[in-house]
C-alpha cells in the first residue's frame, strides 16, 4: 500500500488529471483500510472501497469514514453497483491482479463499472508473474485497453498501468510502446 505521502500525491494528481469533482466516483478494489480513498474523500470526491477482508472493511468505515463493500470484486458486484446508478470515473487496484482467482471475472467487472471515459489504474510489481505483455492480452480479452504505463519509484520496480474501455478516446502514452516492447521476445 502507498505510504501517506504517496496516497496524497496520487489522489491530487489523479484528481487534476481526470478533472474529478463532487459528481465523480472513485472506487478502489482491495481497498484495505481505506487510506488511499480517504485522500480523495478529503478532496470532496465520492468514494467506495471494496475489500474481501471484513475486518479491514470495518476499519475503513469506522476509523476513516470510507463506505466499503465486503466481498470479491467481479462481474456480479459491478452489475449491482451499476444497477444503483454508480459508474466510476476512476478505479484503482494496487497489487491486486496477482491475488485474483478469476482474472477474467475481475477485469470484466472493471469494464462494466467504468464510465465510457473512465480510467482504471493497476499497480503491478515486476516481481509478480504478470508481465505488461500478459496484462495487455488479459485486459484486451475483457474489453479494456492499456493506454499508458508509468514506472514507479519502488524497490521492486513496480509499474502503474493505466487502462480504459477499449472504445474510450484515451491516447497511448509514451511508455506503453517502450514497456511492452521490452517484454516481447525479439523475432529474427
Amino acid at each position: 500500500m502507498f505510504e501517506a505521502v504517496h496516497t496524497k500525491r496520487y489522489a491530487e494528481r489523479m484528481t487534476a488529471y481526470l478533472g474529478l469533482g463532487v459528481q465523480s466516483h472513485v472506487i478502489e478494489v482491495a481497498s484495505s483500510d481505506g487510506s488511499l480513498l480517504q485522500q480523495f474523500s478529503r478532496l470532496g470526491i465520492p468514494v467506495i472501497g471494496i475489500e474481501r477482508d471484513h475486518a479491514a472493511a470495518v476499519r475503513a468505515m469506522m476509523t476513516r469514514g470510507i463506505p466499503t463493500l465486503t466481498g470479491s470484486f467481479g462481474r456480479d458486484m459491478a452489475r449491482r453497483l451499476a444497477a444503483e446508478g454508480i459508474d466510476a470515473d476512476l478505479m484503482v487496484a494496487n497489487n491486486a491482479l496477482s491475488h485474483v482467482a478469476d482474472i477474467d471475472d475481475f477485469l470484466d467487472g472493471f469494464t462494466l463499472l467504468l464510465n465510457p471515459e473512465g480510467v482504471a489504474t493497476f499497480e503491478v510489481s515486476r516481481a509478480s508473474c504478470l508481465s505488461p505483455q500478459m496484462a495487455e492480452q488479459l485486459f484486451s480479452a475483457s474489453g479494456l485497453r492499456i493506454f499508458d504505463v508509468e514506472p514507479l519509484d519502488t524497490q521492486d520496480g513496480s509499474l502503474q498501468l493505466f487502462a480504459c474501455r477499449s472504445d474510450a478516446a484515451w491516447q497511448s502514452g509514451p511508455w506503453v510502446g517502450r514497456t511492452l516492447a521490452m517484454e516481447r521476445p525479439v523475432v529474427h
